[in-house]
């Protein structure tokens, strides 16, 4: 069985997105748990953008459709993870929309590096959340 974990930044996120106004981005949890469902860990290890390999996991950045905005996945939220590659677990990082009034194109890589450092940070403190799929 999977684990989902999450980081503080991830949470942080996920609550600013479903403060916007009109709930333009309130699908994104279910969004979310649609693209993880049902999938082994194998697949979700692999068939994504990798962005970063770390000795112990991959970093990935996986595109996903806004339904609630007609939006494909090239238009959607982009979510980076991290999956681990001896255990079955999978930290979320971050997520942002695509498009409307809070998008992001892109993180570079001193973004990227901070995200690990935080999923370490967390996880040695034993403060990562869980997401349930």
């Amino acid at each position: 069985m999977i684990t989902f974990k999450t980081t503080s930044r991830f949470c942080q996120s996920i609550a600013t997105l479903l403060k916007v106004k009109r709930g333009v981005y309130s699908g994104i949890e279910s969004e979310i748990r649609s693209e993880f469902q049902d999938k082994p860990m194998q697949e979700l290890r692999a068939n994504r953008d990798m962005v970063l390999m770390e000795s112990d996991a991959i970093v990935i950045k996986l595109r996903i459709k806004d339904s609630k905005n007609r939006l494909s996945k090239a238009n959607g939220f982009r979510l980076i993870y991290m999956a681990y590659k001896e255990i079955d677990e999978v930290v979320l990082m971050e997520v942002y929309p695509k498009r409307g009034p809070l998008q992001k194109i892109d993180l570079n890589e001193n973004e990227l590096e901070e995200l690990v450092a935080l999923v370490r940070q967390e996880n040695k403190a034993q403060t990562l959340g869980l997401f349930q799929i």
